[in-house]
């Protein structure tokens, strides 16, 4: 018996490794958060999922005890807005000049795809920091200041950078921020504050940042600098001249799976403590960000936004039936997807319910038979007994 038990635990564990795998293939991130109280907009990063279909009604947004207006939910690859780039150069000693020339060169190649409303920072930090262009300038002057970039120097002021580039993106306003560091992740300076004092600031900056490590480097300084980076919802690359064309463009792909989800909170609205925002998806796991009262109180003043919107607004009959539609079409494409899972388990739990009945008759035959051969019982007077017994059944 058992291994009848282990068989059917095994049995039902398959039914919900598939229900579980079913939605973790689609799972979201938060990858930044940028305020401008009472407002904010969420990027989120659907890896494998596809939030084209997610309208605002699907999405629920609550701070604390306050509960957000959703105003729209759009692919960054769609954002019109246009995007701030901040690069952050390593040119220490310890950075293969290969490696630093495929950077500048990549950032030329950026330069070409990048629309009138995009700006361009970099800054380059070894021996010190020097902010090259904190966006006001065309790409192309910033491109310029770039040729003949060294990796020479004898220091590498990591952290002091990653300072810098939180203040010069503070520069961005409204523009979606995204910051590439070039990097071995290695500060051997004193950056004039501690890693969880730049890890807090990072945190609520607001700004993605993601780590192309170059150089060589041990396995605990690749974990350190993911840990570092992760903070900030990024990811860390490993680059070199011999693969930069590959890896920046796996960069692009993951930066397009991104979603900004613009929230409208009330005027009134204040942060007054740490909270919680908490932010449902529907068909999603829900995810969590903290927002800081010393980052909301600062942003209030640096980047005030517009509060929600009192008027109402109509549209016309055919606007709302094709959102009825769509509306509809949606609905259904959820509905079918759930009757799938459903059938699938249900119909994983009757086949592990048939084969525990079969296993129960083979057991319950093989006892029956042992029994009786212990019993000095021979097959032909076992079979005369099933007999005599299914007789008395018919009677009875």
């Amino acid at each position: 018996m058992k291994k009848l038990v282990t068989l059917m635990a095994a049995l039902l564990m398959a039914a919900s490794f598939f229900t579980v795998n079913a939605s973790a293939a689609e799972a979201l991130s938060i990858e930044q958060v940028k305020l401008a109280p009472p407002d904010m907009d969420v990027y989120v990063h659907a890896d494998d999922a596809d939030l084209s279909g997610v309208k605002p009604a699907d999405v629920k947004a609550q701070l604390g005890s306050h509960t957000f207006d959703v105003k729209s939910i759009e692919s960054q690859g769609r954002l019109s807005e246009g995007i701030f780039y901040a690069f952050l150069l390593d040119v220490s000693g310890s950075i293969p000049q290969s490696s630093l020339d495929a950077a500048v060169k990549s950032i030329g190649s950026l330069v070409d795809d990048m629309t009138s409303k995009d700006r361009l920072a970099v800054i380059t930090f070894g021996d010190k920091v020097n902010v090259i262009s904190d966006g006001s300038k065309a790409p192309e002057k910033t491109l310029k200041a770039l040729k003949g970039l060294k990796a020479d120097d004898q220091n590498t002021a990591f952290y002091t950078a990653m300072d810098s580039l939180i203040k010069v993106t503070k520069k961005a306003g409204d523009l979606r921020t995204v910051a590439v560091v070039f990097s071995d992740g290695v500060d051997d300076t004193d950056a004039g504050m501690t890693e969880q004092e730049l890890t807090d600031t990072l945190k609520q900056s607001g700004v993605a940042v993601y780590a192309m490590q170059v150089g060589k480097v041990t396995a605990d300084q690749t974990k350190h600098l993911k840990a570092f980076i992760k903070v900030s919802g990024g990811q860390v690359y490993r680059y070199d001249a011999s693969n930069a064309a590959k890896t920046v463009k796996s960069l692009v792909g993951y930066l397009g799976k991104v979603y900004c989800i613009s929230l409208a909170g009330d005027s009134e609205l204040s942060v007054d403590k740490d909270s919680d925002l908490k932010l449902s998806v529907k068909g999603f796991e829900p995810l969590d960000w903290t927002v800081k009262a010393k980052t909301w109180e600062v942003a209030a003043g640096e980047n005030p936004g517009e509060g929600k919107k009192t008027e109402t607004v109509t549209s016309d009959a055919s606007s709302d039936g094709e959102a009825s539609v769509q509306e509809i079409i949606t609905d259904k494409n959820i509905e079918k997807k759930q009757a799938v899972i459903f059938i699938a388990i249900i119909a994983v739990i009757i086949v592990a319910a048939a084969v525990v009945v079969i296993l129960l008759m083979i057991h319950r035959k093989k006892a029956r038979e042992a029994f009786f051969k212990e019993n000095g019982l021979d097959p032909h007077e076992i079979e005369e007994i099933d007999k005599k017994i299914r007789q008395k059944r018919r009677r009875h």
